[in-house]
């Protein structure tokens, strides 16, 4: 795929206007198609295949707990590919397999096991090399005083698009007589998404500019330029040095109270609701309003993360979680499901922004890809059984309690090490000034 470059250009060549809110753009568009219509989708049609196929959930949702380990695993080589090919190549290898796991789903599966290997494996290096990390990588590299906004705003896409898909996919489903139908449109939206990333620019140094369109060599520039309101560090950490800090693994305690709630909602969130007999469209409708809670939050959160420290932001995210998680397990009405969607849709959707903003932040825009290759395999180990472990619990007991109650308590623990998971420091920082809440 051609890349936009000035390798080698005059300065007059080069772009001059900053180019990193074009690429917010293309990366709204691809998040919204490869991740909001593609993945969210499988809220409403994973519990059709299960149905009209027969499957036992608790073997149907391995296919969900190989997505997330391969996506774990492949975290590293994620990190490779975006430091050597950048994030142009790696997504458009990602967005290709996408649709050629879409198309596969539509016209092939049948078995339970060609689901489990489609699933887990193809669509999982699709969403892994097209989707989380090369999206936030890139934004890293463009943003620094506005990382966090330009990351609330690219990742509400993913809400935007998984609000429409929820009621879509339902309708297709019914309008078709299948659930295969829906696959054929999940491959048109990745089709399109591919299309976008011409428009990718992966570093402002390709193309001479610099992170937030500001030229840092001028002195000029540098003696106007702000405090930040939220401390950054001016440091690149290494990987070791960042595993020795306690933050790390705090911030990896919040990935999993993140994660998982929301993989148990994906996955059997329909299933839970249509087992204390609400209709499918009225489960379909509190995903739907939870996922549009998430695109709501992301941007406003974002925002926020840039001026109040954004651990302090998932302390007040996590209490919310809770609340909106209690409710759906308990699911008394209609009205009070479609009040407790939105808001773990607002908590989880404000959590998927700030804690890159604090791996950001903490370590340095240069290590970004490369501690997150470490993070996303120690957390998926333990994330990607809750889907599979709920699913059986759910065969023998008849209901989804203990998952909710194991998802509730988690959260709760995660509260307080987002008040733990104060900023690292190094020996060269001491002494720093305007590093605000460098506590």
């Amino acid at each position: 795929m051609r890349e936009i470059t000035t390798s080698g250009a005059s300065p007059t060549s080069q772009i001059q206007k900053f180019y990193g809110w074009k690429n917010v753009g293309f990366l709204f568009g691809v998040y919204l198609l490869s991740l909001g219509a593609v993945y969210y989708g499988f809220n409403v049609i994973f519990p059709e295949m299960v149905k009209t196929q027969g499957w036992s959930r608790g073997d149907a949702s391995w296919a969900q707990t190989l997505r997330g380990l391969l996506m774990g695993f492949t975290a590293p080589l994620i990190a490779i590919a975006l430091n050597r090919f950048g994030a142009q190549r790696t997504m458009a290898a990602g967005l290709s397999l996408l649709i050629v796991g879409c198309l596969l789903l539509a016209t092939v599966t049948r078995e339970l096991w060609q689901w489990t290997l489609i699933w887990g494996v193809i669509m999982a290096t699709g969403f892994a090399f097209g989707g989380l990390l090369p999206v936030q990588t890139t934004i890293t590299h463009w943003f620094d005083n506005k990382r966090a906004t330009a990351l609330g705003l690219v990742m509400s896409a993913a809400g935007v698009g998984g609000f429409v898909a929820q009621p879509f996919y339902t309708w297709i489903i019914d309008y078709f007589g299948s659930w295969q139908s829906s696959w054929y449109f999940s491959a048109g939206f990745a089709f399109i998404g591919s299309l976008l990333l011409l428009g990718l620019v992966n570093k402002p140094e390709d193309i001479g500019q610099h992170p937030d369109g500001e030229d840092r060599s001028n002195p000029s520039t540098v003696a106007q330029r702000q405090p930040p309101k939220t401390y950054k560090t001016q440091d690149d950490w290494s990987l070791p040095d960042a595993i020795r800090t306690r933050a790390l693994w705090f911030i990896i305690i919040l990935f999993l109270a993140q994660v998982m709630p929301l993989w148990l909602m994906i996955v059997h969130g329909v299933l839970h609701l249509t087992d204390l007999a609400f209709s499918k469209m009225e489960a379909a409708s509190v995903l739907s309003f939870m996922v549009a809670g998430s695109a709501f939050a992301r941007f406003p959160v974002g925002w926020l993360g840039d001026r109040i420290e954004p651990r302090r932001i998932v302390f007040v995210l996590a209490l919310c979680s809770i609340f909106g998680l209690t409710i759906i397990w308990q699911a008394p009405t209609v009205a009070w499901l479609l009040i407790a969607g939105p808001m773990f849709g607002v908590a989880y959707g404000g959590v998927v922004v700030m804690l890159p903003t604090m791996i950001a932040n903490y370590y340095g825009r240069a290590s970004f890809a490369t501690i997150n290759g470490f993070i996303f395999p120690v957390q998926i180990v333990f994330a990607a059984l809750l889907p599979v472990v709920a699913g059986y619990l759910a065969d023998i007991q008849g209901h989804y309690d203990s998952s909710f109650i194991f998802v509730i308590i988690l959260v709760g623990l995660s509260a307080l090490c987002a008040l733990g998971a104060t900023p690292p420091r190094k020996k060269s920082e001491a002494g720093t000034v305007n590093q605000p809440d460098a506590d």
